[in-house]
């Protein structure tokens, strides 16, 4: 049985509704998920595309372009037919008789020759502007009502948004023919997306979400990870940025009895207060103004059957606390507007980098969501704690960016001449801005420098910062160094053999490090070297 195709449109709120008029029609085939958004750059659409997993991304006009720059999955730009510009000019006369016609300069399906009959074919007076960007399109718009006053415009939805803000009738330059048309080929492309995933090797195409575990820290961590996916208990992963919390949160779905089911992510602290419940909670058809036909599924309502990754919970406004709260203690969800209780049976995976009982204690979380949250918790150590992780990471990355670039790399050879420098490296952006970094590399020698003659100070300046002198260096070894390796030395009482064991480390490796840490730290206190 073919899976259904997973598309997620991108756009403005008259073509998302355009979009979903016709959906009914697709139910079959494809689950459409819409994201109203005008593409802007202050707009992660990679984390958007990493939260859907979609096959295809739709949109139109500039949406379309500026997203096929920005993403690396196929992007398929809404159709504007001759007879959708044609039938939208006649609902316009309809209203008045001078029109503004506005279109996106990407639309090569429109013949100039169109646009220079168009006044023969109608009475009304027709303008037309074109537009590259939003801001030109705003800009365009703007004077074009200072200047002449249009009775009606027409235009993709973006502009019929501006000119209704600014009191003026409009008429959306698409159709419902030409949203079958969107849907019918990112079908198409979904199909065949789907296939060549199907055709990959085994683990291909899924390096980037490989959860590399290597120090003895982190295969504790990962084990527990594994038994807290056991049931349906809460699991509350705490860390600072980049540790990889959502990879854990990635394990504990695949482990859990809710694989099955999606992985929905929530941003806690990027959802306005105004759009919070009809954001997570949904709504149904008429619950308010601006609400879109037909109403919308809430992101807990995805979650049905699946885990809910509440991502920086600790973000979460006190207001819109006590809101979830009852949603997980019910496990149900009413919809905005709705006088129906849907029940519900998910997972719950929390994540923070704040220290949440200090912030019970200080009254900036709430404690009852706390103890709700905090029935598994798992504690994931930093980058600059697991040294030993470094190297792994490295080579995995570099391997995955390899791949990806099509650039000739051997990670291990790669990570001596740079592996000194990345252990003495604070990584305050953890395992998050390793990864750039190997990309970095990565882009630098796809441009066809050798590696060898790569300035890596230019490529990676941050290392240089971090070792600027040797005082950070020995507050960098004594905090990386003197933490694992002495605090195994006493465990051990001095057993080298247990201690390189315990820390996944060589002999040679093992002496180095305390010849290191005793020449920074002599003098002040008994030699590491003297246990036997």
């Amino acid at each position: 049985m073919t899976a259904k195709a997973r598309i997620l449109l991108i756009g403005y709120r008259q073509f998302s509704e355009l979009i979903n008029s016709v959906l009914p029609e697709f139910e079959q085939d494809a689950e459409v998920i819409i994201e109203e958004s005008v593409a802007s750059r202050s707009i992660d659409y990679e984390a958007l595309v990493h939260r859907h997993q979609p096959d295809v991304v739709a949109s139109a006009g500039s949406n379309a372009v500026y997203l096929e720059k920005a993403l690396s999955l196929p992007v398929i730009a809404q159709p504007v037919t001759e007879t959708d510009l044609i039938e939208a000019i006649a609902r316009a006369r309809r209203i008045g008789e001078r029109v503004h016609l506005f279109t996106f300069t990407g639309l090569n399906s429109l013949s100039s020759r169109l646009f220079d009959a168009l006044p023969a074919l109608s009475s009304a007076t027709i303008r037309h502007d074109t537009y590259a960007t939003t801001d030109e399109a705003a800009e365009k718009l703007y004077a074009a009502i200072a200047s002449e006053a249009p009775d009606v415009v027409v235009g993709p939805s973006y502009i019929c948004h501006l000119a209704k803000e600014r009191g003026l009738p409009t008429c959306l330059i698409y159709s419902k023919d030409s949203a079958r048309a969107l849907i019918e080929k990112a079908l198409q492309r979904s199909r065949s997306h789907q296939l060549n995933r199907n055709r990959r090797a085994p683990g291909e195409g899924a390096q980037s979400r490989q959860f590399v575990v290597y120090s003895p820290q982190m295969t504790r961590v990962a084990q527990l990870a594994k038994t807290y996916a056991r049931g349906s208990a809460a699991v509350l992963l705490q860390g600072e940025s980049g540790t990889g919390k959502e990879h854990i949160a990635r394990e504990i779905h695949r482990e859990s009895e809710f694989h099955n089911g999606n992985l929905v992510a929530v941003n806690c602290g990027g959802i306005p207060s105004e759009l919070f419940e009809s954001e997570l909670f949904g709504y149904v058809d008429g619950a308010f103004t601006s609400s879109r036909r037909g109403g919308r599924e809430g992101l807990v309502a995805r979650a049905n059957g699946g885990v809910l990754y509440l991502d920086e919970i600790g973000e979460m406004p006190l207001d819109q606390q006590v809101k979830l709260l009852r949603v997980l203690q019910e496990k149900c969800v009413r919809p905005v507007g709705s006088t129906r209780e849907i029940p519900l049976n998910f997972k719950v995976i929390a994540a923070t980098n704040t220290d949440l009982e200090q912030a019970v204690g200080s009254k900036h979380f709430r404690d009852d969501l706390y103890y709700r949250l905090n029935v598994f918790r798992l504690e994931v150590p930093p980058l600059r704690a697991r040294p030993t992780d470094i190297r792994a990471l490295t080579e995995h990355y570099l391997r995955m960016y390899a791949a990806s670039y099509q650039v000739p790399c051997d990670p291990s050879s790669t990570y001596d001449c740079i592996g000194k420098d990345f252990e003495y490296y604070r990584w305050p952006g953890n395992v998050r801005e390793l990864q750039n970094f190997c990309e970095r590399l990565i882009v630098n020698l796809a441009s066809g420098s050798a590696l060898g003659d790569l300035d890596v100070a230019e490529v990676l300046p941050e290392l240089g910062h971090s070792l600027a002198d040797t005082a950070d260096v020995a507050g960098l070894l004594q905090e990386q160094e003197l933490r694992a390796i002495t605090g195994a030395m006493r465990q051990f009482n001095g057993d080298k053999s247990a201690v390189c064991r315990e820390l996944g480390i060589s002999q040679t490796t093992l002496w180095r490090r305390l010849k290191h840490i005793e020449s920074l730290n002599e003098g002040h206190g008994p030699s590491l070297l003297e246990h036997s």
